[in-house]
């Protein structure tokens, strides 16, 4: 006589499945934890594969003489494209001596590092203040790139709103050198990770990553500093003859640990 195969239905198997993962749950941890190491090591060889593939490719790199990191590329980028603005104020500099006699020099600016003790949502809180010269409205670099203003200051700490915040507004300057110019403009924070340029008619040709600088402003900044790259620019949907400009900052700022605040010197030395 042949033997019946046993075949649950669906129900009972669910009710099996389930029974059994109420027993997992009330086993105690110490026991899942080594049927957990068990299961490693047994299955240890097939379970480094992947990671020792990977590992092995980053020490590839690593080794070398042609690999930096992303923020030591950032970096690189931002110092160069700094040296490229500057080039371009000196070049200004040099058409205008040919015209006129040039006066006296600007004073010259100061740096202030800082270390950045609290971070809060679109602002840093750093370890300098009125002791050191901190004003409200002075720039702040992080790694040579503008990264916001000083907002509040008190004897020997200040807050810093940075680029990303609504209450940051800069007066910039777009970079186009398909047509060797440059556009003005207002930058201000969208309160998430990047910023917005406010009110740029669409007769300007702007494009997707044109470069973005600070504009020197008395007082504040002597020549343009870099603060990032154009990342989104399409027709504005609320109004159609102007652009929609978003910029994303040249570093993240998690990256940042110390930043310098520009300070420029009220009487020469």
């Amino acid at each position: 006589m042949a033997r019946a195969k046993f075949k649950p239905s669906k129900l009972t198997l669910f009710a099996g499945l389930l029974l059994t993962g109420f027993i997992l749950l009330l086993i105690p941890q110490n026991v899942t934890a080594r049927l957990n190491f068990a299961f490693i090591d047994i299955f240890r060889f097939f379970l480094n594969i992947g990671s020792s593939t990977t590992i092995s490719h980053r020490n590839s790199q690593k080794d070398s003489a042609d690999f930096v990191t992303r923020h030591e590329y950032n970096k690189l980028q931002v110092a160069y494209e700094n040296l490229q603005a500057e080039l371009g104020e000196q070049k200004k500099q040099i058409d205008q001596l040919g015209r006129v006699r040039m006066t006296e020099l600007d004073p010259a600016a100061g740096l202030v590092l800082a270390n950045i003790v609290n971070r809060r949502k679109n602002e840093f809180i750093i370890n300098r203040g009125s002791a050191d010269n901190l004003k409200k409205g002075q720039y702040i670099l992080g790694d040579n790139a503008i990264i916001g203003c000083i907002e509040q200051v008190s004897t020997d700490v200040s807050s810093v709103k940075l680029i990303t915040s609504s209450a940051c507004k800069l007066h910039i300057r777009i970079s186009a050198p398909d047509v060797n110019s440059y556009f003005n403009g207002t930058m201000q924070g969208d309160d998430k990770n990047a910023a917005k340029i406010l009110n740029v008619p669409k007769k300007y040709k702007i494009k997707e990553g044109y470069y973005v600088y600070a504009a020197p402003k008395a007082g504040i900044l002597q020549s343009p500093r870099i603060i990032g790259r154009i990342s989104r620019c399409a027709a504005d949907e609320t109004n159609p003859v102007l652009w929609d400009i978003t910029v994303k900052p040249a570093y993240e700022f998690d990256d940042i640990t110390d930043v310098a605040v520009i300070v420029i010197k009220t009487e020469p030395d």
